[in-house]
């Protein structure tokens, strides 16, 4: 049996984007340019006879939408034209795609089929376009006036705006929504007939962290306000039997982190509680293997489904108006959606495995698909092995342990720690490709769902004020409870990786002992003094992080818990890796804890990658990942051997 090598993800499909239209299924496949390496071919799939069978082979069909049960809408630019955005129709019988629409103005997006054969798209308009277009020198600069300035993944997005339209195909008009207003943002919507509900701001100079409510007819293209901006946290939007529903938080109990609740809003008063929840909203099992954001809910049959996350694994639930009851639960539930039957279909990894199909019907879970099996075959996949722990509150919790490639128990062995991001995120039980790598080498990996995790309500996840002291406490002791149940792993011989909330913890644990030799800080955070108003959520998270309304009120509380303060205990030697255009965690965070080891003595290596963001080791591109994994496994190899 070989070992999982690096290079091994670039054969591994990528599922999601799933929709269901009647009788019918269609989903997304990502795949990794094997070859160039640089990007990633994403084409659309059916299911015929029961099993997948292709149905798009351009390689750029990352979403899509259900004209009717036969037909398949989405938009493109197949012949490259410049300035110009292209709507195809799709026959889920075979064929080409044939062109519907050819309109002005690049990355047009379809976001819903409207009554009477209309559409609704989505573009990122530029307000500056006219400008940069009159002074071709515009396009050298940069100018800010807004908050936020710049987002992961999106870049500078001061004077951009997220705007909907309406297209009529048949007579191929484009109609702008909220004309009036170019300034406004739209945010989440959903579409109940010819009603539009919609979630967004208008803003010139701060965008409102918490966005109004809106209602618009599609037919007379009227709108009104149902709440204003600045007092919910709208997670969802949806409509049962004429019903407006939302899932929404107030943050008044837990902050900006809270869970929503279950709210239904009534003319003329409001938001009323229709069912409270404390659990998460979405699939929070991390993995390195999903291309594609995951989808959280679905109305069908006057009910809305949702998937939640239970300590380590997705629970699918549904809400009926009146109270939430649980569906069925699988390692991780990625996107689902029923068929006219009942069906549920979903796209997942079930335990120690990538994603594959599924469907859920009479209490029973059938697979339909073997995805990724030639990549697969052969290979060492080491299971994930539950390892329980006491944490710091006295109560019982899990990790996971993967055991080496050819284990020997009279041999000793290397061990790594991975450490999760979030830190309002969890891991689980599915297969994880640069932990497999790891084992592949002979190295044992262990990581669990440390205090602050999601999964386990709001109490637990509650972080405010909380940053490198309960959570360090639990790895340690997660650490100990590992060296005792596996006494083949090596206690000179452990190193510690993470990225993210898990590079800051990496950044404090070898801050704070010197049990681990060896670390690798990914997309990390150092200061909580200069990333608060560097990070693109910085002025939100970063405060709320540290619990305070304002920087001033608790500077020397920020000094510290920041992992920067204690850079002059750190012996352990250290890999540094970022990204360049990583927004969330911004190069400054990185290179101070790295510049800081320097200046006292530590060995110490940064690698900085062009062209990516915080999203690197889940959706960069094929050979920067390999190149990432190639250095955090070198520099493990080199110190830990």
């Amino acid at each position: 049996m070989e070992a999982i090598k690096i290079e091994d993800f670039l054969h591994y499909a990528n599922l999601g984007r799933l929709k269901a239209k009647g009788d019918q299924l269609v989903w997304v496949k990502g795949l990794p340019d094997a070859d160039k390496k640089a990007k990633y071919f994403y084409t659309l799939e059916t299911l015929k006879n029961v099993r997948p069978a292709p149905l798009s082979s351009f390689g750029e069909e990352k979403d899509f939408v259900f004209l009717d049960e036969q037909t398949v809408c989405f938009a493109g630019n197949r012949t490259r034209e410049k300035g110009k955005s292209f709507i195809y129709k799709l026959d889920l019988t075979g064929g080409e795609a044939q062109v519907i629409a050819a309109l002005d103005g690049e990355d047009y997006a379809v976001e819903d089929a409207l009554p009477g054969g209309r559409l609704l798209l989505s573009r990122r308009v530029d307000l500056r376009e006219a400008e940069k277009k009159q002074d071709p020198d515009q396009q050298d600069y940069i100018v800010l006036d807004e908050f936020p300035a710049y987002f992961n993944g999106d870049g500078i997005i001061s004077k951009f705006r997220d705007r909907l339209f309406v297209f009529d195909p048949a007579k191929q008009e484009l109609t702008e929504l909220l004309q009036e207003d170019p300034y406004f943002n739209f945010d989440l919507h959903y579409v109940a007939g010819s009603v539009l509900y919609f979630a967004g701001d208008s803003y010139t100079r701060s965008k409102a962290r918490m966005p109004g409510l809106y209602r618009l007819d599609l037919d007379k293209l009227e709108s009104r306000q149902l709440l204003p901006a600045g007092q919910w946290t709208i997670f969802d939007i949806f409509v049962l039997k004429g019903r407006l529903f939302l899932a929404a938080s107030d943050e008044k109990r837990y902050g900006s982190e809270e869970n929503p609740q279950f709210y239904e809003y009534a003319a003329g008063k409001g938001l009323r509680l229709a069912a409270a929840w404390d659990d998460c909203w979405g699939d929070c099992v991390d993995t390195d293997l999903c291309l594609m954001d995951v989808r959280t809910s679905r109305v069908f049959d006057e009910r809305l489904y949702f998937t939640t996350t239970k300590v380590d694994h997705t629970v699918l639930e549904c809400f009926d108006g009146e109270k939430v009851s649980p569906v069925f639960e699988f390692p991780s539930i990625e996107f689902f959606d029923f068929t006219s039957d009942g069906i549920c279909w979903f796209t997942g990894p079930a335990a120690n495995e990538t994603q594959q199909l599924y469907s859920f019907k009479d209490g029973k879970i059938a697979k339909h698909s073997n995805y990724n099996a030639a990549a697969l075959k052969g290979r060492y996949v080491a299971p994930a092995v539950q390892t329980d722990y006491e944490d710091w509150a006295g109560k019982l919790q899990h990790g996971w342990v993967l055991y080496p490639k050819d284990f020997d128990e009279t041999k000793k062995y290397p061990a790594i720690l991975d450490v999760h991001g979030g830190p309002k995120t969890v891991y689980g039980t599915p297969l994880f490709h640069e932990m497999q790598v790891w084992a592949g080498r002979g190295y044992f990996v262990f990581f669990a769902n440390i205090y602050g995790s999601d999964g386990q309500g709001n109490d637990y996840a509650n972080m405010r004020g909380h940053w490198g002291r309960e959570d360090y406490e639990d790895l340690m002791k997660f650490t100990d409870a590992v060296l005792a149940k596996v006494p083949q792993i090596d206690p000179d011989r452990l190193g510690i990786t993470g990225g993210s909330y898990g590079g800051y913890m990496t950044n404090w644990v070898i801050g704070h002992t010197h049990r681990f030799k060896a670390a690798a800080s990914q997309r990390s955070m150092s200061n909580w003094l200069s990333d608060a108003f560097m990070s693109d959520v910085g002025p939100l998270d970063d405060l709320y992080a540290i619990d305070a309304a304002d920087l001033d009120d608790k500077l020397d509380y920020a000094w510290q818990q920041s992992p920067l303060k204690y850079a002059k205990n750190v012996t352990t030697p250290t890999l540094f890796l970022h990204s360049l255009e990583d927004y969330r965690c911004p190069l400054p965070e990185g290179m101070q804890m790295f510049r800081a080891l320097l200046y006292y003595g530590v060995d110490c290596r940064m690698c900085l990658f062009k062209g990516e963001n915080h999203e690197l080791s889940r959706s960069g591109q094929p050979k920067h990942r390999i190149r990432r994994l190639r250095e955090i496994t070198s520099w493990f190899d080199q110190h830990l051997r």
